[in-house]
């Protein structure tokens, strides 16, 4: 039975001359693998280009509980973006957050409040001012982890505190293992964690506490998600903004 269905894309793989499989994170059931049929010429053609990551879609699906690939028709883009497709910085970026998604959602099921922070963050940051988003994926990887119920526990914070990324907490204790986020960072993760999208701009770092603080969070998702890998999307990112 088709139902009407709404979803991010989070990335593609080509299958065959055909069809690529399209990873959706869908508002109803999760992450989603559907076969897309592609469209070298004729009216369905434009249709391919929504294959760009974190292209917001409007469909109608059939979900078959025995098939791996689920079917997808009719596709329309729901919220087109401005500006991320024509900046070469929030086009970077958005490359970083279709991997880090890509690892981060597997598996996921139906979460209404995770798809609603994804959407609303997105297309902030597709109207965010330059000068206002340097910090936007470092943010939107903690309220990921919030919503994924794997987010670290601020609520024992004082000054001086490092991350225990094992734990999942700060503490003033220094842990007795390596996998801890030093003083000055966890204090700058901090920072993040306590801020919106419009106050994070001044979260005082620099480029280099960025790149610190991704590789970091990129730890910490590989403690607390399965299979979790070394996103190489940062070395882009800070190739990108070095």
């Amino acid at each position: 039975m088709w139902e009407a269905e709404s979803g991010i894309l989070i990335g593609a793989v080509r299958h065959n001359d055909r069809t690529s499989v399209a990873h959706v994170f869908t508002s109803r059931h999760g992450m989603v693998p559907f076969i897309w049929f592609l469209s070298k010429t004729g009216k369905n053609a434009s249709r391919n280009t929504l294959l760009q990551p974190l292209t917001q879609l409007e469909f109608q699906a059939e979900y078959i509980p025995t098939e791996n690939l689920q079917h997808i028709k009719e596709i329309k883009n729901r919220s087109p973006y401005g500006d991320i497709p024509r900046n070469p910085l929030k086009s970077a970026i958005s490359l970083f957050l279709s991997e880090f998604l890509t690892y981060a959602l597997k598996g996921e099921q139906n979460n209404p409040q995770l798809f609603s922070f994804l959407t609303e963050s997105i297309l902030w940051f597709d109207s965010a001012p330059e000068g206002s988003y340097a910090n936007f994926h470092i943010a939107f990887m903690i309220g990921t982890a919030s919503h994924i119920g794997i987010c670290p526990n601020a609520d024992d914070y004082t000054p001086g505190c490092v991350l225990d990324m094992r734990e999942g907490c700060f503490t003033p204790l220094m842990p007795k293992h390596t996998e801890y986020m030093p003083a000055d960072l966890s204090y700058k993760l901090h920072l993040l964690m306590d801020s919106g999208y419009d106050q994070m701009k001044d979260a005082p770092l620099t480029g280099q506490e960025r790149v610190m603080l991704l590789n970091a969070l990129n730890n910490y998702f590989r403690l607390h998600i399965p299979s979790f890998p070394v996103l190489k999307s940062i070395e882009v990112l800070e190739t990108v903004f070095g």
